[in-house]
């Protein structure tokens, strides 16, 4: 009986080393999926972001377009008033001066 009991007992221990084993091994497992799930959803989240960021660069850049072509009209507006108000001074002036000549 005593030696039965010892049989018992060794076996406990071993299949306890073995549970431990078994466990540690898990324990790995769950690691390493999750060390490879954290860097799929890293590599997601930063293709995510790149694509935000260069559509908020397109976005950027068509504004940026857009205000340039406003600027550009409303400079050729005031280039054609000024040329107006150049030819309005320019006969004035023609006018003064043939007043005075005769």
């Amino acid at each position: 009986m005593a030696k039965e009991t010892v049989q018992a007992v060794r076996q406990a221990e071993l299949n306890a080393a073995q549970a431990e084993k078994d466990a540690s091994l898990k324990r790995d497992e769950i690691l390493l999926k999750a060390q490879e799930e954290a860097k799929a959803i890293i590599i997601s989240m930063t293709k995510e972001a790149l694509k935000v960021g260069e559509e908020n660069l397109k976005n950027v850049e068509s504004q940026g377009e857009e205000l340039l072509k406003a600027a550009e009209l409303k400079a050729e507006k005031e280039i054609l008033l000024l040329k107006e108000m150049v030819k309005s001074k320019e006969q004035t002036a023609i006018n003064l001066i043939l007043s005075e000549v005769v």
